[in-house]
């Protein structure tokens, strides 16, 4: 399985929002939605979601606290309504800066789920030639 696209949504005044219909069932009844280090979000099936888990709680104490603390206290499990869309807790819109518009991008294990503005700020910004040198020296 792997996500891939990107789709854009809105929320409504609820603050509820429909998952791409292209992943909906690929996610499954139940997966989490998490922030990340960046002005995003991460959505990861349960399995996924199991798997990021038992990697993060291998890492040492001295570290991995803060990171479990980050990553684990603000996850939010989702199950959808009957319409395909799910709220997303406030503390979570705040940290990605999603206010109305949001982008739904595939990136394999997970979906990254954008501000609309921060998405089109990012696409504009790309190094294509940084990517290139990255991906020439992976042997891609």
């Amino acid at each position: 399985m792997s996500f891939v696209g990107s789709y854009n949504h809105s929320l409504d005044a609820k603050k509820r929002v429909f998952i791409p219909a292209k992943f909906r069932e690929e996610l499954g009844e139940e997966f989490y939605i998490t922030r990340k280090f960046d002005t995003y979000l991460s959505i990861y099936t349960e399995d996924d979601w199991n798997i990021y888990l038992e990697k993060i709680e291998k890492l040492p104490e001295s570290i991995g606290a803060e990171i479990q603390d980050f990553i684990l206290g603000g996850a939010q499990k989702c199950t959808l309504d009957n319409s395909g869309r799910i709220i997303i807790e406030d503390r979570l819109l705040r940290h990605a800066m999603i206010n109305k518009n949001v982008v739904f991008v595939g990136a394999g294990k997970q979906i990254r789920v954008w501000a609309e503005e921060l998405w089109c700020e990012r696409e504009e910004k790309r190094d294509f030639e940084k990517m290139r040198q990255t991906l020439a020296e992976y042997g891609l």
